[in-house]
């Protein structure tokens, strides 16, 4: 794994197998944009998500089911399907070191706080636990900080410490120095509001981009937060 993140597993080839062609287009674009490449003969894919009950060809890879009801043998995912259940699900199956929460790929204005300095910034990339921020100069590791940034309409301010430091003209497409940075003194309601706002996104983002209205009945398969900020969801 590099430090940007890049990583080269087994071709990540998933499938996904429902009565529903809407949530199958939905899964599918949720996926892509993980960067899983979604293919439609389930004989080709290593991950197989497949509603509990339909006929799957007699040699396949790893099935997940989709079913309501438990099952004592085989892996399922219980409809409404959480995304950071499904995310760990894949990684485990495919990165002998999985990661533990979805990273939300963005482009989106922060300013940086390090001591009395402010530094305007542009956060790359978030997940529940950090991000990845480019800046007009370069941060060193062990630095502590603060993110000042706007999600959902709310801003927040959140404590941080710089865990890698990329220098200007190594980072993939940028020419400005990059960091990667864990958010410190973090609690469990703050982590949940962050990862409600993470899988929120990537639903919206998945029904913009196959023209799914928001309300459709195709979304009941999912785990759908209601407020981004709420920690119950």
């Amino acid at each position: 794994m590099t430090l940007l993140g890049g990583r080269q597993p087994d071709i990540k080839q998933v499938a996904v197998v429902t009565r529903n062609p809407k949530f199958n287009k939905l899964l599918g674009s949720i996926l892509a944009d993980w960067k899983f490449f979604v293919v439609e003969d389930p004989s080709a894919a290593k991950v197989v998500f497949a509603e509990r009950g339909m006929e799957l060809p007699p040699r396949v890879g790893e099935v997940v089911w989709l079913t309501p009801m438990p099952l004592t043998e085989g892996r399922f995912l219980a409809p409404p399907i959480s995304l950071s259940r499904l995310y760990h699900l894949l990684e485990s199956q495919f990165f002998s070191t999985p990661r533990r929460h979805i990273r939300l790929a963005m482009d989106l204005a922060i300013a940086l706080e390090i001591g009395e300095a402010r530094l305007e910034s542009r956060l790359l990339s978030l997940s529940g636990r950090g991000g990845r921020i480019a800046c007009a100069q370069e941060i060193p590791r062990g630095r502590s900080l603060h993110l000042h940034v706007a999600l959902a309409g709310r801003t927040q301010s959140l404590a941080a410490e710089v865990i890698y430091s990329v220098p200007a003209g190594d980072a993939q497409i940028s020419s400005q120095p990059q960091v990667g940075v864990l958010f410190k003194a973090f609690s469990n309601q703050q982590f949940e509001m962050l990862r409600n706002f993470i899988e929120k996104t990537c639903i919206e983002r998945a029904c913009a981009r196959e023209g799914i209205a928001l309300h459709d009945p195709c979304l009941s398969w999912l785990d759908v937060p209601a407020d981004p900020w709420s920690a119950t969801g």
